[in-house]
């Protein structure tokens, strides 16, 4: 039988003790660097060695988090030493973001497994599997993939699938946000997200407002909770059931853990016909166990996410972003400042109860909480006082947000309580013989087994050693990771064993075994590799102007950047261009003596893969110069087509986008191994890092709405309906494919719905503008310089393009261009992140 991994997470050593006690198979931890939960209990390294040991001596794995994008210096100075003691200890894997840190750790510790990110936005087997021969062993699926993409994977790789289960859904593609990063200086990629998706927007078409104020977090999705599609899951091929939540309380990663074991345990013990007989009738159980879990955290109920559904207004928490609790009763009277509140469910005390302000009586525009004293049941009437300043209303709905009595079952039952592994033993006693007791135990290592030896046993001159008596002393192993569950004794007759030579005999083969089972863990630290360089040419010139390429959103403005002959490229994307568009396009520009490059989508899953088979013909990448993609799905696209690699049969530049993320040397490394040497700069570095990179084979962004968020979800959906279902009181939309949206603070963004793949882009309202760094960007060498256009009309585009144009062909100062009227930020040029 196929084993499921239960996968919890750890965000302090409590939690992690608690998920062992309660049955999961492995952990997912950080420690004091470079993981993406960096304001999580990450542990130290003297913790995390014992971490590691603890979960080995209970035979459950752990992964250590480096799930973060690592600078230059970070990688060369500090990764190597961050690494090396945890791999020598026995570190189980590492789970990794950065190509850059994936491409590090295999040259330098080729025996560690490597799990890739779902922070890599990997949503086909095609991609994952150009990683394996860098120690990848393991993918993490994208959240947003449906049971037939799943599917699809597991039918296409042989390497591991792991996937969430339940938890916190993200409003973005994992790995392809830096709203937190732009807005707030806090990164995603740097596991410091701020979590702005968790904020009220207002949502707006050509000024109308489209939303109302009920339904204002239009980022914030539920969270997921799949207890009830675990055989679908199980059976589209997923190897490791993974739980979210390195920010929540021990009690909530000990109960996930214990419920998907039990359910996953049940369906692969019955099989699915029995397994569905069970559910039936046991349903009063399940609903029991998943309104647990709502009763711990959840955000407006729970949704089975992307599996089941593309994206929907009912896959989102509009009107509540944090912990949603359980309905347990509603307000029936009230009396001055008395409420009588009827129960729908039994409470208990020190429950925390919410009489929750109401979405359609505006006198109950805030929410009341306080402690329960006194447990009652359901069907029961209860009375509390609350504030004048905070009136309650008749027909309020009362919430739990706290379940204390099950907080303190689950404390008791794995938190309290330390887990214990079954141990066989063997004790022989023989007259002139020394004393001997065996240990054996059995892990995914193998039969650890050790013998130990005490002093020779004494005639008895009275009471003669018993079989119960050594029996009892042999078991006293409540402050070990063991018990005896079968203990042989082989004992001569008249001989005299104290109590304390069995202690010691004991106390010294637990050691021992302890000893053992480690030690099967370790391994010898290799020695540090040097950085691996490739020569390559250099595209920099000095002498030459500075190189100019334009990325227009569309063709709208195609026009209006022709007209300007000293471009070098122009850059178009795919998501809304058809072929034969496209084509015209590119014979238009080269025209002009102008290069051309299609730009691929943001995602690329299965679906919009099966498109391009048509989309991508001979006659196109006839028309082409060159090509930007985003991913690692359209690289293994375009190396089927012999477009990239060693097999490649045309000379088509590929360049990777900003979004594929070349923090560090080492990631163009990786690159250049699969035959790509162009790149895109990081928005994410300031001036001094990027100084410590080579920019002569990167574009560099130095104008342009910075994408923020490219989401599955999409706003009109969940706000007014899906455009291609309308209804009476749908929007007469124009050709204008942008909505705006707003935050508290009137900051506003740009929202493109990309109908024809179903995704949205989010872009920042202020346009990154760093042409008055011009003299700082020369000496960073970048190959060329990139203006990004989106929502820009003809006259924006004509006064950015001559004033960047004047600075290239050296005709201005950066004193001397002409000021543009527009709201713009330098980004992370100045700041940088953490």
């Amino acid at each position: 039988m196929r084993k499921i991994e239960i996968l919890a997470p750890a965000g302090s050593y409590e939690s992690l003790k608690a998920a062992v006690t309660a049955s999961c198979d492995a952990v997912y931890i950080g420690g004091d660097l470079f993981g993406a939960r960096a304001y999580a209990n990450n542990l130290n390294e003297d913790t995390m060695m014992e971490a590691i040991d603890y979960a080995h001596i209970h035979d459950k794995a752990l992964y250590l988090t480096v799930n973060t994008l690592l600078k230059e210096e970070e990688l060369k100075s500090k990764l190597y030493s961050y690494i090396a003691k945890y791999y020598e200890h026995g570190l189980d894997a590492a789970i990794v973001q950065d190509l850059g840190v994936m491409h590090f750790l295999h040259r330098n510790f080729p025996e560690l497994e490597l799990h890739a990110s779902t922070q890599m936005t990997l949503t086909m087997a095609e991609g994952a599997n150009i990683l394996k021969e860098y120690g990848v062993t393991r993918l993490v699926t994208s959240r947003e993939l449906s049971l037939q993409e799943i599917k699809n994977i597991r039918e296409n790789t042989d390497l591991e699938i792991e996937s969430f289960v339940h938890g916190a859904l993200c409003y973005c593609y994992s790995g392809q946000c830096l709203m937190s990063s732009i807005i707030g200086g806090r990164s995603g990629n740097r596991g410091r997200c701020a979590q702005p998706c968790r904020m009220p927007y207002d949502l707006y078409y050509e000024k109308k407002k489209l939303t109302s104020g009920k339904d204002s977090y239009l980022l914030s999705p539920k969270d997921m909770c799949t207890l009830s599609i675990i055989p679908e899951l199980v059976d589209a091929g997923i190897d490791s059931f993974k739980i979210e939540g390195r920010m929540k309380r021990p009690e909530y990663t000990a109960l996930a853990s214990h419920l998907y074991r039990k359910y996953v345990d049940l369906y692969q013990k019955l099989g699915r016909k029995e397994y569905i007989s069970y559910m039936e009738k046991h349903s009063d159980e399940f609903v029991r166990d998943e309104k647990d879990l709502m009763d711990l955290y959840n955000r407006g109920n729970f949704t089975k996410g992307y599996y089941v559904s593309h994206n929907g207004k009912d896959m989102m928490s509009l009107t509540r972003p944090n912990h949603n609790g359980v309905l347990v009763g509603e307000v029936v009277n009230v009396k001055g400042n008395n409420a009588g509140i009827l129960l729908s469910e039994d409470v208990h005390a020190q429950d925390l109860l919410e009489i929750r302000k109401s979405l359609t009586n505006l006198k109950a525009k805030d929410s009341y909480e306080y402690t329960l004293k006194d447990s009652a049941k359901k069907g029961t009437t209860i009375r509390t006082n609350f504030f004048a300043k905070t009136p309650v209303f008749v027909g309020q709905e009362v919430y739990r947000i706290k379940n204390q009595e099950l907080l303190d079952a689950i404390r008791k039952e794995y938190i309290d309580t330390e887990r214990r592994e079954a141990i066989e033993g063997t004790f022989l006693a023989k007259h002139g013989q020394p004393m001997q007791l065996t240990f054996q135990y059995s892990d995914r290592n193998g039969m650890h087994s050790i013998t130990v030896y005490g002093d020779e046993p004494m005639e008895a001159q009275k009471q003669s050693a018993t079989s119960e008596q050594i029996t009892k002393q042999l078991n006293k192993m409540n402050t070990t990771a063991f018990y005896l569950k079968e203990l042989a004794i082989e004992l001569d007759e008249q001989l005299f064993i104290p109590n304390g030579l069995l202690n010691e005999l004991r106390r010294e083969a637990v050691e021992a075994l302890t000893e053992k089972i480690l030690a099967s863990y370790k391994r010898a630290t290799p020695e540090i590799m040097e950085t691996v360089t490739k020569t390559y040419e250099k595209s920099y010139k000095s002498d030459k102007a500075m190189r100019i390429c334009v990325h227009p959103e569309d063709v709208k403005l195609l026009d209006t950047v022709l007209a300007f002959p000293e471009i070098e490229a122009i850059y178009l994307n795919a998501d809304d261009v058809s072929k034969n568009t496209m084509i015209a396009t590119a014979k238009k520009v080269k025209e002009q003596g102008i290069q051309f490059y299609m730009v691929l989508p943001a995602i690329f899953r299965r679906d919009i893969r099966e498109q391009f088979e048509s989309y991508v013909t001979e006659e196109l990448l006839e028309a082409l110069d060159g090509i930007v993609i985003k991913n690692l799905e359209e690289y293994a696209f375009l190396k089927e087509k012999n477009i990239v690699g060693d097999e490649k049969n045309r000379e088509l530049e590929i360049i990777i986008d900003s979004n594929l993320y070349t923090l560090n040397e080492e990631s163009k490394v990786f690159w250049r191994e699969q035959g790509i040497s162009r790149f895109t700069s990081s928005l994410e570095l300031n001036y001094k890092e990027l100084l410590e990179l080579d920019l002569t084979d990167s574009d560099m962004v130095v104008y342009g709405h910075t994408t923020l968020m490219v989401s599955a979800q999409c706003l009109r959906n969940s706000t007014i309906g899906c455009i291609k279902h309308k209804g009476k009181n749908d929007l007469k939309e124009n050709d204008n494919p942008y909505y705006e949206m707003k935050d508290g603070k009137q900051k506003n963004f740009y929202v493109r719905k990309h109908c024809r793949y179903c995704y949205n882009t989010i872009y920042n309202g202020s346009a990154l503008y760093l042409l008055n760094q011009w003299d700082e960007i020369r000496k960073l060498k970048p190959r060329r310089v990139r203006l990004d256009f989106t929502i820009e009309n003809a006259d924006e585009v004509k006064a950015i393009l001559s004033n960047c144009i004047a600075l290239s062909e050296r005709h201005a100062t950066t004193k001397q261009i002409n000021v543009v009227d527009k709201a713009y930020t330098k980004g992370h040029y100045n700041r940088g992140i953490e």
